[in-house]
């Protein structure tokens, strides 16, 4: 059964196990090593991060979306409309960041929020003005903060880390009492839905 939900759904981890299989934790702490050692699935990931695909057909990571990324603002260049980088050989990283200097990968359908400081002005400040209730209200009411994060969300993939300075509220809490919930009901989806507690995590309006 592991191996199938792997093959349909491309990955499965522990806690996908677990729910798909109704066997007891400990039960799927067992099996999964045993499934890969049998060479039906390989693993990749540590600890809470870990996730079991079949060989050859591993999705889609951070690491395999950030890994040649720039994060440096210091060689910003333009090019038809877009913002590029260059590194320091002087190869350009085409289409690296767009006009709002939001982050843009062919690996992604959308792009990607990670980093406020490279964000266009205007761009940041629209964020931060849609952000400002929950910096103003500490106790914001449920379904306003997450009628809030749509918004945030909307368009693009949004960290927590980023989440988390506009929100003025820590990460952890963002992810437990709002994301989680909002991605469990199909409200938000993940960029990497096999890494899911990944630090390099986005989420975007489904």
């Amino acid at each position: 059964m592991i191996v199938v939900i792997a093959a349909i759904e491309g990955w499965v981890n522990h806690e996908r196990a677990c729910q798909l299989t109704s066997k007891h934790s400990k039960d799927a702490n067992l099996t999964l090593p045993r499934v890969v050692d049998k060479g039906f699935l390989v693993t990749s990931g540590e600890k809470r991060d870990k996730s079991f695909s079949l060989p050859g057909m591993e999705p889609l990571t951070p690491e395999d979306v950030f890994a040649n990324a720039l994060s440096s603002a210091k060689s910003l260049t333009h090019s038809d409309g877009n913002l590029t980088y260059s590194d320091p050989d002087g190869v350009e990283q085409n289409k690296i960041r767009d006009k709002n200097v939001s982050f843009i990968s062919e690996l992604l359908d959308r792009p990607f929020i990670d980093d406020l400081d490279v964000l266009g002005v205007e761009f940041c400040a629209f964020l931060e003005a849609m952000a400002a209730p929950s910096k103003e209200h500490r106790r914001l009411d449920t379904e306003v903060m997450k009628e809030l994060l749509l918004r945030l969300c909307d368009g693009h993939y949004l960290s927590v880390s980023v989440m988390e300075i506009l929100l003025g509220r820590k990460a952890q809490s963002i992810r437990q009492n709002y994301l989680k919930p909002m991605v469990d009901v199909k409200q938000l989806k993940l960029a990497f839905p096999n890494k899911p507690n990944s630090p390099k995590q986005g989420y975007a309006l489904e």
